[in-house]
This record gives C-alpha cells, sequence and structure tokens, in this order.
C-alpha cells in the first residue's frame, strides 16, 4: 500500500518536474526563455513591498492581423501596458527573447493554455 503510494507520488513528481525548469539572468541581460510555439503568452510576477502581490500578464505574438494588440505584456487585471523589455518570439530557437531585462520581467513563463512553464529568477551579484 504504502509502495503504491510512494510510486504514484514520485510519477507526480518527476512530471511535474519535465513541466518546469528554472533559468537565471542578470538585470539589463538577453533572457532566451525556451517555449513552445503559442499565439500569446502569459507571465506571473510577484512585486513585494510591505506585502506580496502576484500579477498575471498577457503577451499576445503579432501575426499581421493583430497589431493594435500585440507586441507588448498587459496586465490581465487592469487591460494596461506593463514596462518591460523588449520581447519577441523566435520561431527558429522555439524561444521567447526579452532584450534588456527589467526588474518586472523576473517570474513564472507560460503558454497561453498554461500547460507549459519556465521560471525565470534574477542573479544578483555583491560585489564586482
Amino acid at each position: 500500500m504504502y509502495r503504491a503510494a510512494g510510486l504514484v507520488a514520485l510519477l507526480a513528481l518527476s512530471v511535474h518536474a519535465e513541466d518546469s525548469s528554472n533559468t537565471a539572468f542578470q538585470l539589463g541581460a538577453n533572457a532566451t526563455i525556451g517555449l513552445p510555439v503559442s499565439a500569446n503568452y502569459r507571465r506571473e510576477i510577484r512585486t513585494c513591498t510591505t506585502t506580496c502581490n502576484y500579477d498575471e500578464q498577457l503577451y499576445r505574438v503579432c501575426n499581421g492581423k493583430n497589431k493594435k494588440t500585440c507586441g507588448y505584456w498587459e496586465s490581465v487585471k487592469t487591460k494596461k501596458k506593463v514596462a518591460s523589455g523588449k520581447t519577441t518570439y523566435n520561431k527558429n530557437k522555439k524561444a521567447l527573447i526579452i532584450k534588456n531585462m527589467k526588474e518586472s520581467d523576473f517570474g513564472k513563463y507560460m503558454t497561453g493554455n498554461k500547460k507549459t512553464s519556465r521560471y525565470v529568477e534574477q542573479i544578483v551579484s555583491f560585489g564586482k
């Protein structure tokens, strides 16, 4: 009985590990985030001052028909543009590219359907 439960837990853990991975970048660096092709991407950004808040943001890939609503990150709650590094999708690399990473660019990145995710963390260096 315990062996079967342990096997199920191990299997669930391995599926979760395949689904997401971590990458780390410095502030101002160019980030390449491996994600499959999707019409739009999402990210969850955590901002902490006195309390921590999560903000879900949406990015629509430009396809020629959506010029007014594509190419920028938009808050799902407020429907307003969010400050971010220049974001594009490279079909050859199958990766989301963010140039000049800003403080607001670190968090959990997902495909539009939230099936595949990657965590993007900030590298903090002390000294030179």
